[in-house]
């Protein structure tokens, strides 16, 4: 196991300032849930608010998790959810779509997110996470996602996640927004690769959606799964990198950390955030799919920030044209096969210890990767997508072209993100 990031400043925690605030907690959290004896497994369970929070306006400025002793180990990742309508109460497995309850989702606007290893999160006083109110609709839902990589059997769950909340509100409304890749086989990584990246982009099409001040990045937390190694997210304007959001050289799904920053990070509108993961896939003889099992991969940086805005996530895939092209030039293209099913057709399957036969079709793909028009996932609190005031449907978007800037610290982007136009 890879403990890293150990020496990260820690900020003087707000709560401080909140003594005198009346302060009340709320758990979120699973009942006694029976976890399968298998790998990947998640649980999805609704709450409905209390009649005070109902009728007044509130504000998150903390949560934290709560783990059930023993089972340290087994809870990967939970994320605490606002539904858009009212649903009625549930609690079951919802792993795959097929098993999701229905009102699930509604469900979709994240207003709390936790991973292994990350500790408690303090909102800065200038903002909190809106809840209750009249307008709001009073339903949350937990997700809880369980890696039993031991495949354990007999083992019984009551995480979750505690909110502590106020009626003194701060001055501006937070917000949390999805970054990097959407989930999807689109993302696969092939097997035996040391050092793979993809890149996934909020491209300035949907950030044009943000206020014209802009946003200030709080937090940021970055997420993958077991081949994650190398994740980051750069900051363009005018196509210019300016900066980096948050970035991690050593990451580890086992030690995950949220990052916050004393000094908030301003994005305006119309500025480009790239998400990059390098992946190390060298110990795996078969394709690592992009999806949400825990042998599936996923990019992801959760945000935090204010002013909140209607955009939840701001992600991207390569368009479904593009590799429907490189598919036929491969001559593994059919109308009836899956995406990944056309990906394990690729001469790259390993029937013995190296992919050098296939090394032509794999430079191929990463060039793909690297340059070929985006599908985007700009979507709303209710998880549609947001209309496109410039007439796209948010498919077959241009990749954000990226120029180096004149000064030295302004060239020295990452040898992961794609060549500047003017390199």
């Amino acid at each position: 196991m890879r403990h890293t990031q150990l020496l990260q400043k820690h900020l003087p925690s707000s709560a401080a300032s909140t003594s005198a605030v009346k302060l009340k907690t709320l758990d979120i959290r699973a009942h006694k849930v029976k976890v399968p004896a298998e790998r990947t497994t998640y649980w999805c369970q609704s709450i409905e608010l209390d009649n005070k929070v109902k009728r007044q306006k509130h504000h998150i400025i903390k949560y934290e998790p709560i783990i059930t002793k023993g089972l340290e180990h087994v809870i990967h990742h939970m994320e605490v959810f606002h539904c858009q309508k009212a649903v009625s109460q549930f609690s079951d497995y919802c792993t795959n779509e097929h098993a999701m309850p229905a009102a699930k989702s509604s469900c979709s606007k994240v207003i709390a997110a936790w991973s292994m290893g990350v500790g408690p999160v303090v909102y800065p006083p200038q903002a909190g996470m809106p809840i209750g109110g009249l307008g709001f609709v009073p339903f949350l839902m937990i997700e809880i996602h369980y890696d039993n990589a031991w495949l354990q059997a007999n083992l019984t769950d009551s995480s979750g996640i505690r909110i502590t909340y106020t009626d003194q509100l701060r001055p501006h409304d937070a917000g949390i927004m999805e970054l990097g890749l959407i989930y999807s086989d689109v993302n696969s990584i092939p097997p035996m690769q040391k050092a793979f990246p993809i890149t996934g982009y909020c491209p300035a099409d949907c950030t044009k959606q943000f206020p014209q001040d802009g946003i200030n990045i709080f937090a940021s937390q970055l997420h993958a799964h077991l081949t994650g190694r190398k994740l980051f997210t750069s900051h363009f304007r005018n196509g210019v990198k300016i900066g980096e959001i948050n970035r991690d050289n050593h990451y580890s799904p086992h030690w995950q950390h949220l990052q916050q920053f004393s000094k908030h990070v301003k994005v305006l509108s119309g500025d480009v955030l790239s998400t990059t993961c390098v992946y190390d896939t060298t110990q795996k003889k078969v394709w690592t799919w992009g999806g949400y099992g825990i042998d599936d991969e996923m990019c992801v940086n959760y945000i935090h920030y204010y002013p909140a805005t209607e955009i939840e996530v701001c992600k991207s895939a390569i368009s479904n044209n593009t590799l429907r092209s490189f598919f036929k030039k491969l001559g593994v293209f059919k109308e009836n096969l899956k995406i990944h099913e056309m990906y394990q057709a690729m001469h790259l399957i390993p029937n013995k210890d190296s992919l050098k036969d296939g090394m032509a079709e794999l430079n191929l793909l990463k060039e793909y990767y690297h340059v070929s028009p985006l599908n985007v996932a700009c979507l709303d609190r209710a998880g549609t997508p947001v209309k496109n005031p410039f007439g796209s449907d948010w498919k077959n978007i241009k990749r954000p072209e990226i120029f180096s800037g004149i000064y030295k610290e302004q060239k020295s982007r990452s040898t992961e993100e794609c060549f500047a136009i003017n390199d």
